[in-house]
């Protein structure tokens, strides 16, 4: 955000309803707008709103900019921005921003809202006990949800009353995206021609849908698949099979970790689809 007086910073197609169980529903609906922390010379963004810990409910919550009204976006929920600096290993809240700071220019008066504590500019930030994310490196697989997209690497500030306690890096950089989850043409096509088709009874007008739900490993190998809704005695286990033999699936480290996320994704069994794949 330019330079100021307290220095500012510087498908629903085939996969129908492909869909990741093991996000928890967040308040967030779309990627958000970070806080920004200034660390040793660098300006970096922070998966983490610390001005938050100060208030139980928004109807305690200051109105930081007076009477001016700032801008509030799907990205910026909370309506403004932060800029947090480390000092000598203490954090310092230097700054609040509007959402649209480089359109209209809002930003708070730390004087005002926090009295005697701020001095220079800085407010020391004593109510801050947690662990702070800063995502660095490249973007390597995009979450529009909150403060969820991967990145390579991963620093980690954990805080004690606002003091830097100690800090950690982790890598997540073997996370990877299949060809299979983001092409729903191609995911398609690997289901339906790998079914076995003479193994599927006539169906007539007959349409069948199960649910299978699967995940894999840090290789990418579906190794772990189950009927998650439907039940058709004979095709529930040729179901599980054309999804278990899915060449190649996603790949997520967060924190270092391989996190096994849950899939869910339909099969349908009808003539049409035997015509059409079994040529």
């Amino acid at each position: 955000m330019g330079k100021v007086k307290c220095a500012t910073m510087r498908r629903i197609d085939f996969i129908f309803i492909l869909m990741l169980l093991t996000v928890p529903v967040r308040i967030f609906a779309t990627a958000q707008a970070p806080d920004i922390l200034i660390y040793k010379g660098d300006t970096l963004s922070i998966f983490a709103n610390p001005l938050e810990l100060l208030y139980d409910n928004d109807s305690i919550r200051p109105k930081y900019f007076g009477e001016k009204e700032a801008c509030m976006t799907t990205a910026c929920w909370r309506a403004y921005q932060a800029e947090w600096t480390i000092v000598d290993n203490d954090l310092f809240l230097t700054g609040i921003y509007s959402c649209c700071y480089y359109e209209d220019s809002i930003k708070a008066d730390l004087s005002k809202l926090f009295g005697d504590k701020c001095i220079n500019g800085k407010v020391k930030a004593d109510w801050v006990t947690a662990r702070i994310i800063a995502p660095q490196g490249k973007l390597l697989y995009y979450i529009h949800d909150g403060y969820s997209s991967i990145y390579e690497k991963e620093l980690e500030l954990n805080f004690i009353k606002g003091q830097l306690a100690g800090t950690n890096i982790y890598d997540n950089s073997k996370t990877r995206q299949s060809a299979y989850s983001q092409d729903s043409k191609k995911l398609k096509e690997c289901i339906y021609k790998n079914i076995n088709w003479s193994v599927v009874p006539s169906l007539d007008d007959k349409i069948i849908k199960l649910f299978v739900q699967f995940s894999a490993n840090e290789s990418g190998v579906v190794d772990s698949a189950k009927i998650a809704s439907g039940n058709e005695s004979g095709l529930n286990e040729e179901a599980v099979r054309v999804v278990k033999n899915i060449p190649d699936w996603d790949v997520f480290y967060i924190h270092g970790v391989l996190q096994r996320r849950t899939w869910t994704i339909p099969i349908i069994f009808s003539e049409e689809n035997r015509k059409k794949y079994s040529e």
